[in-house]
């Protein structure tokens, strides 16, 4: 498969629930078979590099992070969150938090020997 590159303008970015975001870009007038390398690449864990045309790029600014890099901790108190939320908020979360944690810790301490 190859790598794409293309000129592009960002004309939206969305702050999503998980901190990431979603960027939306227009691209110039594209023929059938350019249109076919985006579809290839749809889905795909790829690499995106943006410079600026109109301005002097300063260097590059790496973010080291891989899509859905959360830790597995991470994930499992987001989805705490969401779950305090759903049950309508009752008190703090981060007494939610431990009181979840404990029963977890505790379920499974009670499947040890």
């Amino acid at each position: 498969m190859k790598s794409l590159q293309v000129q592009a303008v960002i004309t939206g970015i969305r702050a999503k629930v998980d901190r990431s975001l979603g960027i939306s870009i227009n691209t110039p007038e594209l023929s059938t078979q350019e249109k076919a390398l985006f579809f290839e690449l749809q889905g795909l864990n790829s690499q995106l590099t943006i410079t600026p045309l109109d301005e002097k790029a300063e260097g590059i600014e790496t973010i080291d992070k891989e899509l859905g890099g959360k830790s597995y901790s991470q994930r499992l108190r987001a989805v705490l969150f969401v779950l305090w939320k759903q049950e309508g908020e009752q008190g703090k979360f981060d007494d939610f938090y431990r009181l979840k944690m404990e029963q977890m810790i505790e379920h499974f301490k009670s499947k040890l020997e």
